[in-house]
């Protein structure tokens, strides 16, 4: 019975898993002072916008994803980035898009 649940919660994970990788419009992963585009292309601008985040801090560690919802893209940064960068990534994407 409980091999029966395990297997059964690890396919459900994976689906879910390979379900959002899918939505996924690209992933940037920040790492000291640099970016690596591990998914995707991103816009040149938000890759400048987090090189220059970089070099101010030098110390930041993270993952920004563009999860596709609908027609646009939304940035989901991960927890590991501190809030006051977070704030700033999503600031500078939203005037990105009211720009075009």
């Amino acid at each position: 019975m409980f091999t029966i649940l395990l297997f059964t919660s690890l396919a459900l994970f994976s689906l879910l898993y390979l379900l959002r990788r899918r939505q996924e419009s690209f992933c940037i992963v920040l790492e000291g002072i640099q970016i690596h585009v591990e998914r995707g292309r991103p816009p040149q601008a938000l890759l400048s916008h987090c090189q220059q985040l970089l070099q101010d801090s030098r110390t930041l560690k993270g993952t920004i994803r563009g999860i596709k919802k609908g027609a646009s893209i939304s940035l989901n940064c991960s927890r590991s980035i501190p809030i006051a960068y977070r704030r700033e990534i999503r600031q500078f994407w939203q005037q990105q898009l009211q720009a075009l």
